[in-house]
């Protein structure tokens, strides 16, 4: 089995990531006509109609960005497992109970 490299771990870049994505997304969602009538048509969308619907240099940011939540689940079920972090809830998944103030909360 092939050993996982977690050491490319870079938080602010995550929350960088997580936030343009909030904005980007929203914006799409609004503005594309082909997202809106499939979200008519069907009441829903794939991820994969979204990420299409991207420019390529936001789909190579989007590549980037799931490498870092996929890394962000490890990290927080690895603490989770060795009682550290904050708990998981089924509710808030590894996810803060509570937002401090300062922090925003990631998507």
């Amino acid at each position: 089995m092939k050993k996982e490299d977690f050491s490319n771990w870079d938080e602010e870049r995550y929350k960088e990531l997580n936030a343009y994505f909030r904005v980007n997304i929203n914006k799409l969602l609004e503005s594309d006509p082909y997202l809106k009538d499939i979200l008519a048509e069907k009441g829903s969308l794939q991820l994969e109609d979204l990420v299409d619907r991207m420019s390529i240099k936001d789909q190579q940011l989007w590549q980037e960005f799931l490498e870092l939540d996929r890394i962000k689940l490890h990290k927080d079920m690895q603490d989770h497992l060795e009682g550290k972090g904050t708990p998981y809830s089924p509710r808030n998944g590894f996810g803060k109970t509570s937002l401090d103030d300062q922090e925003e909360e990631t998507w």
